[in-house]
């Protein structure tokens, strides 16, 4: 038992260093304008249904079980699933945000983490002013139509019970009711259940986008005319890349703040923005309370994009084909893939990432955006070599910068698995089906391409002289008589 809680404590202590170590605040951030394209999800989350009953308002709920379809990495940890709050954000963790919060990004529950696109006290009502006529179902003048939607309750002074919206026209100014008001006013407030929350997922299996849009939400704060709120938050599959795509902005006279930005697992964790003047131009906040604000003159502009991405790590790695090196420099710069894999069973793929390998300095800059500081060992891939692991796991620091040297020694490979050529180490070529064995199925490929005289950028011209003949085969065929293949724990 001793030992079961010693083993469990180090575990737990692991895994805190892993979530300690990354850390939004080290997230870039960028910003650009747009297209704002609303969806209509293939998850419809909620849908307001009335104006003064919660959580039918979409007032304060929080929807705690949504299914991302791939793993989403946030913070350093991958996720299947999120928390989306009806005031303006969604959080990762086991452990939901509270209904009623206000920030998102300043509070200090315990989830693993907030993406909030504007957090504030937001319900899921449009507000707007009309005159109504006693028995009649078409209210005019209406001072906008930001968030009317077809089919919705509409309530209000003179307003019958249970009234819905059959039609609307701008142009004219008018909105047709399911039933006649029942008595006359001018300028009056009404209120329509407008707001909705929609998901939806879009791309193929690596390069998946997942979109969580907020439409029709306003300010819990006043009943007022013209407060309208719409914008999409956005998760990218393989990049870890985070997206607030703001659409049509509404604001009356009073202004409302909101918090904008990331919250990681701590709360002293964040990566925020504020502003009272330019969201084009908003700065990095200092404290993790700091708010955008949008007024009738100040807002986002429609397409206005923010983007949050991964710190990068870089690892420069040295390495060299063994049939491009000529001994003096590469005879062409090539594509090298490297991947950062589990140090322990069953060995899994964190990141990958690709670079071109410099023909006089053999070295390449691989940038990983989707791993957290950690113990990995480094693989790389080349069209027509090897794969070949690193010695042992070695420790990354996001956001870092290191390097990795293949050339120096056989011993820089797991099982000394490189071949000495001149005065470097190389990995082995020869491997043209990248199935980790070179062999005769390797060699019957550069056979049939030789006699096809194939030429140009192809896997089987393995000393990269664009050309396939003898000399590629003589590589592939020393090695295969040397039964060369991966060598990996």
């Amino acid at each position: 038992m001793k030992k079961l809680i010693q083993f469990l404590s180090i575990v737990l202590s692991i895994c805190l260093s892993e979530n300690l170590s990354a850390q939004v605040a080290a997230y870039t951030f960028s910003n650009h304008p747009g297209t704002y394209t609303e969806i209509d999800g293939d998850t419809v989350v909620a849908v307001a249904t009335s104006t003064i009953t919660n959580p039918m308002t979409l007032d304060d709920v929080t929807y705690a079980s949504n299914r991302i379809p791939f793993s989403f990495r946030f913070n350093g940890v991958a996720y299947t699933n999120f928390a989306i709050n009806t005031n303006g954000f969604i959080t990762f963790g086991t452990t939901p945000p509270v209904a009623a919060n206000y920030g998102p990004i300043a509070a200090t529950e315990t989830y693993d983490g907030a993406i909030s696109g504007f957090g504030i006290n937001l319900i899921g009502l449009f507000g707007t002013n009309a005159n109504r006529v006693a028995g009649s179902t078409i209210l005019s003048n209406v001072v906008s139509f930001a968030g009317v939607v077809a089919g919705r309750l509409i309530t209000g002074t003179g307003i019958a019970t249970s009234s819905t919206i059959v039609s609307f026209n701008p142009g004219n100014g008018t909105i047709t009711m399911s039933a006649g008001a029942t008595s006359t006013g001018n300028n009056e407030i009404i209120q329509i259940a407008s707001a909705s929350i929609v998901r939806a997922t879009v791309g193929s299996t690596g390069n998946r986008v997942h979109t969580i849009q907020f439409k029709n939400f306003r300010r819990n704060t006043t009943t007022g005319t013209i407060d309208n709120l719409n914008f999409q938050i956005k998760l990218y599959e393989t990049s870890g890349k985070i997206e607030v795509v703001y659409g049509n902005v509404n604001e009356g006279p009073i202004p409302v703040f909101g918090q904008v930005g990331l919250r990681g697992i701590l709360f002293s964790d964040f990566n925020n923005r504020t502003t009272a003047s330019n969201w084009s131009g908003t700065i990095a906040g200092l404290t993790n309370n700091v708010q955008c604000m949008i007024s009738s003159s100040v807002f986002p502009s429609l397409g206005l994009t923010f983007v949050w991405g991964p710190p990068s790590t870089t690892v420069n790695i040295k390495v060299i084909p063994q049939g491009f090196y000529n001994l003096s420099t590469l005879n062409m710069r090539d594509t090298v893939t490297a991947y950062l894999i589990n140090s322990t069973v069953p060995f899994a793929i964190v990141d990958s990432s690709k670079a071109v390998i410099d023909s006089v300095t053999f070295t390449g800059a691989f940038s990983f955006n989707n791993s957290s500081t950690g113990t990995y060992y480094l693989v790389v891939k080349h069209r027509n070599s090897l794969e070949t692991w690193s010695n042992s796991a070695q420790v990354f620091t996001a956001g870092g910068v290191s390097g990795y040297d293949f050339t120096t020694a056989a011993s820089q490979a797991y099982g000394n698995n490189l071949i000495f050529k001149g005065t470097k180490y190389c990995i082995y070529s020869g491997d043209v089906n990248q199935d980790g064995t070179i062999d005769g199925s390797d060699l019957s490929l550069i056979d049939n391409a030789s006699n096809n005289f194939l030429s140009g950028y192809v896997r089987e011209d393995c000393n990269g002289d664009m050309f396939v003949d003898g000399s590629d085969a003589s590589i592939a065929d020393n090695n295969a008589s040397n039964f060369v293949n991966i060598v990996r724990p």
